[in-house]
């Protein structure tokens, strides 16, 4: 799958059509709300080398950053939260233990296990658990792979009462449930009310992004190509529609892959909305593009960050220095890290405002 297609499901495996020619934006620049932002934010620290290829998920544990390549070997990059200078990497293109085909994910290990990452490879639909200090020390890594069951996952968190939660292609919905030892349970959040589409459609227009309240009891789902961040338990029950200020829907023609199966096509109607997700126990952090999916290079690379409330309430927008294409935030709401693609592969630090 190409990368103006989807960035969570990098090398998918499945055709979709783009329609290109005669589409008409459906919704021009003059139509959007304003969005209120903040003095913008530069970079404190930027590390840039082309060999970390294209960073597409950050995230911290055991005191380090970690990023994941998905074009170049090795695919697991570790970081110093310092001076963010390259540590150590690892991992190879390939089937076998240790290898990926597509790792999208970083979900970090539970406090019994601070110094472990867990990579999601979405073309093996699997879990490989890695130690960052034998990753670091240089000595031999022993990776574990564990299976996934279910729907096709391509965003993954793991809540505090150790149940596994999905965004991703989920069959029948948007969000889907695991339990602690990661089978599939059911799929918890549907579609929108009136959605109705058939193949493989629906499942790609509402792929969503899910994170956990670290505090417990609470999830948010933004979607990739709309506007749209909601708030519920971990059965599903709503508790907020987020009041997003440039809120749509999905917006797709139907189509048919090579095969003649129903998926979905996209045009320059179509725009990215929340391209990354992260989560505080004080905010939720949205990274919002908005921008059309033909636009030429990077379009779901963006400087907005949005900042919700665990209740939907919208607090403002952050305006990073560059434009990134992933992000992850400390515990203590101090520093976000962001990766991008220009001018050459970069992570950076950024101080974030008091709350």
């Amino acid at each position: 799958m190409s990368r103006a297609l989807a960035k969570w499901t990098v090398g998918g495996v499945i055709a979709v059509v783009i329609c290109a020619l005669g589409l008409v934006r459906s919704t021009g620049e003059e139509a959007r709300p304003a969005v209120p932002v903040r003095p913008t934010l530069v970079p404190e620290v930027v590390y840039s080398d082309d060999s970390l290829g294209w960073v597409v998920d950050l995230g911290l544990a055991g005191g380090r950053l970690v990023g994941i390549d998905a074009l170049l070997d090795p695919s697991v990059h570790v970081f110093d939260l310092g001076s963010l200078e390259r540590l150590a990497s690892y991992g190879r293109r390939g089937d076998g233990p240790g290898e990926f085909k597509d790792p999208e994910q970083i979900v970090p290990g539970g406090t019994d296990s601070p110094d472990e990452v867990w990579i999601l490879d979405g073309v093996h639909q699997r879990l490989t658990r890695l130690s960052l200090d034998e990753i670091v020390t240089g000595s031999l890594v022993e990776p574990e792979t564990f299976q996934m069951d279910g729907p096709n996952a391509g965003s993954l968190v793991r809540a505090p009462d150790s149940h596994w939660f999905a965004g991703g292609w989920i069959t029948g919905g948007r969000v889907a449930r695991y339990r602690p030892d990661r089978s599939y349970d059911r799929t918890i959040l549907g579609f929108p009310a009136g959605a109705a589409a058939p193949g493989m459609t629906l499942l790609q227009a509402y792929e969503s992004r899910v994170v956990a309240d670290p505090a417990g009891g609470r999830l948010a789902a933004a979607t990739l190509l709309g506007g749209l961040l909601e708030i519920f338990d971990y059965d599903g029950a709503s508790i907020a529609q987020a009041a997003v200020p440039d809120a749509f829907q999905p917006t797709w023609r139907q189509g048919r892959s090579r095969g003649g199966r129903a998926v979905m096509s996209l045009g320059p109607e179509t725009r990215y909305g929340f391209t990354d997700l992260v989560a505080t126990e004080r905010r939720v952090y949205g990274l919002f593009s908005g921008r059309s999916v033909a636009e030429p290079g990077t379009p779901w690379a963006t400087t907005q960050v949005q900042l919700y409330s665990w209740d939907g309430a919208y607090l403002g927008t952050l305006q990073l220095g560059r434009a990134a294409e992933a992000i992850t935030v400390d515990a203590s709401d101090t520093w976000l890290y962001a990766s991008g693609p220009d001018p050459e592969p970069w992570v950076g630090r950024f101080r974030l405002p008091k709350p």
